[in-house]
């Protein structure tokens, strides 16, 4: 069984992720939906509320489980055996960081980083995107997944 690994902040989950998460999900036979937890940062919605959110938002994809993972992502990639790690890119700022993650990743763990790219509706949407809207009180909902929005206001809506 091939077993893939797609993690992020998801902070919040977006549409644009929604969507490579499906397209990474076909490339293997189980897929990690990993929401990393980096306890130097200070994300402005909890781990468990972005859990949550993205939990729902990928319900429908059927061979994708949402994980919170604290640690280093080529250590989770390794307790559950998968041989590749997907993300995803929007533009050429986003393939550097994954060429740049590849090189680090390949010193800890003997996967392979692959990525797949947004599809053309969605490239221009970014979890910071989505909190600069709702930080300036404007409607944020056509970006992120419908389950979402009451949620993210929470969180995001001053």
């Amino acid at each position: 069984m091939r077993v893939g690994v797609y993690a992020g902040s998801f902070c919040p989950v977006t549409k644009g992720h929604v969507d490579a998460i499906e397209k990474a999900a076909k490339l293997v036979d189980k897929l990690y939906v990993v929401v990393g937890v980096n306890v130097d940062k200070q994300y402005v919605i909890p781990d468990d509320a972005r859990f949550e959110m993205l939990k729902q938002s990928i319900s429908h994809v059927k061979n994708a489980q949402a994980v919170l993972h604290t640690g280093m992502m080529t250590d989770f990639c390794k307790s559950v055996g998968a041989t590749v790690m997907i993300k995803s890119i929007r533009n050429a700022l986003d393939l550097q960081s994954v060429i740049d993650l590849s090189d680090v990743n390949k010193s800890y763990w003997n996967g392979e980083t692959v990525f797949v790219v947004g599809s053309k509706e969605y490239r221009h949407i970014s979890s910071s995107l989505v909190r600069e809207l709702a930080g300036l009180g404007q409607d944020f909902s056509e970006y992120v997944p419908a389950c979402c929005v009451e949620e993210i206001k929470k969180y995001l809506v001053k």
